[in-house]
């Protein structure tokens, strides 16, 4: 992320991801700021509060929390988005005092031989960073209520509108037309990102609803259909709740859940829909980079893995045409979150034994542990705490992606958040999974704010074993 070029300078950022061995690296479109309490955004992001518990483990201008701000990293063109519901962000003092500050990060990278990508994201305009969304209320997710859902984790508008595609076109082009020497672009959550399950059961907002009718259903009454099913789901979980997770998985089964949420279930007109407005999404944005003149530029969605992925509504058929890889997120210190904030949605207010057990319940459906978990276990882990997931789980959920995504090649997305021994084990399972006979050879790390001086050093010989066994694999 640009702040840690800004607080720790571009050659000292540059030399530690040398020294681990990486060859290329993603940042993005803007500059960052200090900013007083309560103001702006908290760094690192909240996750929807569980994830206060999470430190930086580098410090940003001698702080490992804090809020921020941000600036455009450039004066946009603004001739590009002329007429469109979105613009960009008014550059501000900082733009104003560096405007070609990631002019200079990029040409540094590249002098050493590392590639280049940015990431913005997929539907939450301006785009820049996770935290911020523009997005109007008549371009938000609505559930099948017809109502918003404020408590949610992420900031995505709703994928179907054709404002969110137009911004988000613009935008790419005009990042590859400014930054010539990118590799390419990456975007984040281009689906509907199921933290919880009233997240999952977006999205019946105005412009999703054309998506719906060509599937068979009209929204008002599908909608009704599915808060139904979503009433028979609560009771049974509460009515089993207080006889243990797998009381409550056989109750859900009885009650149609596994079902509903299968791939020809009554679900399915909503996961259908979805994918047909990612799709949508992925080809124009493709499109709009494809009218750029000069190399190709990459294109690279980055999204949940199965389970997920089938509610969240991406559309792995889409691929071939529109992108260049797919980065699957092993984000593990979300999934035993989500497993929870799906069980709160099911039980309600409820804590205690109650919500453990649904929870337990929620992570065997989702595929969060290689063994029935205990739920009380289940929450975000603080950074101390290896995250309780399955090593199966996680090998299992990329080759399902690889599957998915045909000839894509599938980059494992590893996270550095969490303790030493846990980081280094996860990123050399995403190694040797990627390596495999069919894999991409490629991993990315996310994010440097948590590559602490000790995790760069041990993960480092990692890599270089992993590069040293594919090198042997060759000759």
């Amino acid at each position: 992320m640009p702040e840690w070029f800004q607080s720790e300078g571009i050659d000292a950022v540059l030399d530690r991801l040398q020294a681990l061995g990486a060859d290329a690296l993603v940042t993005s479109p803007y500059l960052l700021e200090i900013a007083p309490q309560g103001e702006g955004a908290r760094e690192p992001p909240p996750d929807g509060d569980a994830g206060t518990v999470r430190p930086l483990d580098r410090a940003l201008w001698g702080r490992h929390e804090t809020w921020v701000r941000t600036a455009p990293c450039m004066a946009h063109e603004l001739s590009r988005y002329k007429g469109l519901r979105y613009q960009p962000g008014p550059p501000g003092a900082l733009t104003q005092a560096q405007p070609d500050f990631m002019d200079q990060v990029i040409k540094a990278a590249r002098g050493r031989g590392m590639a280049v990508d940015m990431q913005v994201m997929a539907a939450s305009p301006p785009g820049y960073r996770v935290q911020f969304s523009g997005a109007l209320s008549e371009d938000q997710c609505l559930g099948p209520d017809g109502k918003l859902h404020p408590q949610r984790v992420d900031r995505n508008a709703s994928l179907a509108s054709p404002h969110v595609h137009a911004y988000g076109g613009a935008l790419l082009a005009e990042l590859a037309h400014r930054y010539p020497g990118l590799n390419g672009l990456r975007i984040d959550w281009p689906e509907y990102p199921p933290y919880d399950l009233r997240s999952a059961l977006f999205d019946f907002s105005t412009h999703a609803c054309a998506a719906l009718r060509d599937q068979g259903v009209e929204p008002m009454a599908y909608g009704q259909f599915v808060m139904q099913h979503l009433g028979r789901w609560q009771a049974a979980a509460r009515k089993a709740a207080p006889h243990g997770a797998m009381a409550v998985r056989d109750s859900l089964r009885l009650a149609g859940w596994d079902e509903f949420f299968g791939v020809r279930g009554d679900g399915e007109p909503l996961w259908a829909s979805k994918r047909a407005n990612v799709k949508t999404l992925l080809q124009s944005y493709r499109q709009a980079l494809d009218q750029v003149s000069g190399p190709r530029r990459s294109l690279q969605p980055q999204v949940f893995p199965a389970p997920w992925s089938q509610w969240s509504g991406f559309a792995w058929d889409a691929l071939a045409g529109s992108a260049d890889a797919v980065g699957v997120k092993l984000y593990t210190m979300h999934w035993p979150m989500m497993a929870r904030y799906w069980a709160r949605d099911l039980l309600g207010p409820s804590t205690g034994t109650e919500l453990d057990a649904v929870t337990g319940a929620m992570a065997d459906f989702l595929g969060v542990c290689d063994a029935p978990a205990d739920g009380s276990q289940l929450h975000y882990p603080p950074p101390d705490t290896p995250h309780p997931v399955g090593a199966q789980r996680q090998r299992d959920k990329l080759a399902q992606a690889q599957a998915l995504a045909g000839q894509v090649p599938v980059v494992a997305y590893t996270h550095s958040y969490g303790p030493l021994d846990d980081v280094v084990a996860r990123f050399d399972l995403a190694l040797q999974s990627c390596t495999q006979s069919g894999g991409s050879a490629r991993v990315w790390i996310n994010r440097y704010g948590y590559l602490s001086d000790a995790k760069l050093a041990a993960m480092a010989p990692v890599l270089a074993r992993a590069r040293h066994a594919i090198q042997r694999t060759l000759t």
